[in-house]
């Protein structure tokens, strides 16, 4: 059994595919998935597939609903009803989708990062970088890119689409520490185009531009920075940013400035200057 969320909602069970094709009940299983292991109560499964105007019959629904599910997960396993209810299970006020044993992506990709932030936090980049590929390589997509949202999933979803921002920096700020700089760039040229109002990247970008040796481009960065924070916000790049501007403009050279390597010394993996589009 295996599930997915980081890309298209997947539950499979013995290699066949048993995610419903209902919104509705995609959205039931999306959001037990991703409290997966906690009971999730009626009235938030109400809320988010109903909003403000839940029909009468609301909770009989949710029931037909799980019954689905179970049906799915059921047949897949050839009516071992007792692995069933193992699986998904009813509990006081409302439903548990239990997966101890079964590969599921957001809980790998979650203690990967979490290695790998640490791992970069004490001093290991390479062992930090390793980690958060890893952790990446989970991601198929957008997180439950086919699955509706409401009041409740909608925010999750932009959760763990932050987390993925997060360990994807992370992961930039690794191959910098390693001297990864071209590796960075590819990364970075597509990140800042896209987010032209994250600071923290547009920072990385600007030290890995310089680091390669293209100086000139590294303080263009800068400016295309300042000018978005103006145009859009009316302010101006956060002390990190100037700092690291400062420093290359100070600078005579990029490869062979040793104090410019060691600019990430107070960086911290959780750690973000400004508006960040997740």
């Amino acid at each position: 059994m295996s599930m997915s969320v980081l890309g298209p909602l997947r539950l499979s069970v013995n290699g066949v595919d048993v995610t419903p094709t209902a919104p509705k009940q995609m959205q039931v299983l999306a959001l037990m998935a991703l409290n997966e292991g906690q009971v999730v109560t009626a009235s938030s499964f109400v809320d988010e597939l109903w909003a403000e105007c839940p029909p009468r019959s609301a909770k009989t629904t949710l029931q037909t609903y799980i019954l689905h599910l179970r049906k799915l997960i059921s047949k897949a396993f050839k009516d071992e009803s007792p692995v069933v209810r193992d699986i998904l299970l009813t509990r006081q006020g409302g439903y548990l989708l239990r997966l101890p044993m079964a590969p599921f992506d957001l809980r790998q990709f979650n203690e990967f990062s979490t290695e790998g932030r640490i791992a970069l936090s004490q001093g290991d980049p390479f062992r930090g970088s390793q980690l958060l590929r890893k952790a990446l390589s989970f991601w198929q997509g957008p997180a439950l890119v086919d699955v509706p949202t409401g009041s409740i999933l909608g925010p999750k979803v932009r959760g763990l689409q932050a987390e993925h921002q997060i360990a994807l920096e992370c992961r930039i700020e690794a191959d910098l520490q390693m001297g990864r700089y071209d590796d960075a760039i590819g990364d970075l040229v597509t990140l800042t185009a896209q987010q032209p109002l994250n600071e923290n990247i547009h920072d990385q970008y600007m030290r890995a531009l310089h680091l390669a040796g293209r100086r000139s481009e590294a303080l263009g960065t800068f400016h295309r920075l300042r000018k978005n924070l103006m145009d859009d916000l009316g302010l101006e790049p956060s002390e990190q940013v100037q700092r690291t501007q400062r420093v290359i403009l100070s600078s005579e050279s990029s490869r062979e400035d040793g104090a410019a390597r060691n600019w990430w010394a107070p960086w911290a993996p959780d750690r973000h200057h400004g508006p960040s589009a997740a």
